[in-house]
């Protein structure tokens, strides 16, 4: 896999195989159809949020000044900030907590996160039409993650994934900084090899080494909700257009016939952009 590169299809927040063993599913006669589901109901979560995206991605926001010592940036969690322009002039990082210069605000460790501000310490955003500019990575992302290569084969490192599963790696380097390339089979010395549920391959040759870990992960409560609502859609098919059936003549059961599910719709509400800017 190359960096960045998802395992799953794009904006897919479960795979093929999670939906199949949620549902008890072993045939593969039904996989086009789930795997559209899954595609759909991921766009429709997207669409709730009103996110476009949530794996780690490299975006520039334009604004217009308000006039104010902070903007908002449209996309969290924030990863870094790698510049910020006023009025087509670059604006350097506040290079103490008390000299002038921009700063990003701190971001929740743990999803679902929050919406960040860059602080413009020492001076104000001028007034004007589109321009501010701000350059950043932004997604849920584990960054710096620690590991020891081991010192017998495979040279297996498994990442850690604390709050979801992972999604796409976002480069390995050394605790020196050097970074290590991703290559598709064999590594040698200074490079890796990445399966597709987050293990890392390294060479005999960097056995004992120790490496950091960045990738992209899909967040926990979220995959839920798509598992949960994929798998109501598909169990809808036995029962389309139903509100109630008779269970022989003794008791009769109905059925909830909403969009979305109650459940899934609370628990998405904390990932929301809730204004726009």
């Amino acid at each position: 896999m190359r960096k960045g590169e998802l395992i799953m299809a794009s904006g897919d927040l479960i795979s093929l195989a999670q939906l199949k063993a949620h549902l008890g599913v072993q045939s593969s006669g039904d996989d086009i159809v789930l795997s559209a589901l899954i595609s759909q109901i991921s766009r429709a979560i997207a669409a709730y949020l009103n996110r476009p995206f949530i794996w780690p991605r490299d975006v520039v926001d334009v604004f217009d000044g308000n006039g104010r010592d902070r903007i908002q940036l449209r996309h969290w969690p924030v990863v870094s900030v790698s510049s910020v322009s006023v009025n087509g002039q670059v604006v350097a990082p506040a290079a103490t907590p008390q000299s002038a210069g921009w700063v990003l605000e701190t971001s929740d460790l743990e999803p679902p996160g929050a919406m960040q501000q860059v602080i413009l310490r020492g001076g104000l955003f001028p007034r004007g039409w589109q321009n501010i500019s701000v350059a950043y990575r932004a997604g849920y992302q584990v960054s710096g993650e620690t590991a020891v290569v081991p010192s017998a084969a495979p040279y297996l490192v498994q990442a850690g994934q604390p709050y979801g599963a992972f999604v796409c790696d976002m480069g390995v380097a050394y605790v020196s900084g050097a970074a290590l390339t991703g290559v598709a089979e064999n590594p040698g010395q200074g490079q890796y090899v990445l399966d597709r549920v987050g293990g890392y391959y390294f060479s005999a040759a960097d056995a004992g080494q120790t490496v950091v870990l960045n990738y992209g992960y899909a967040p926990a409560d979220l995959a839920l909700c798509a598992l949960e609502w994929a798998a109501d859609r598909y169990r809808y098919r036995e029962r389309i257009g139903m509100i109630s059936k008779s269970l022989g003549g003794q008791e009769t059961a109905a059925f909830r016939l909403t969009a979305m599910p109650d459940f899934v719709a609370l628990a998405l509400r904390n990932f929301a952009r809730i204004i726009a800017n």
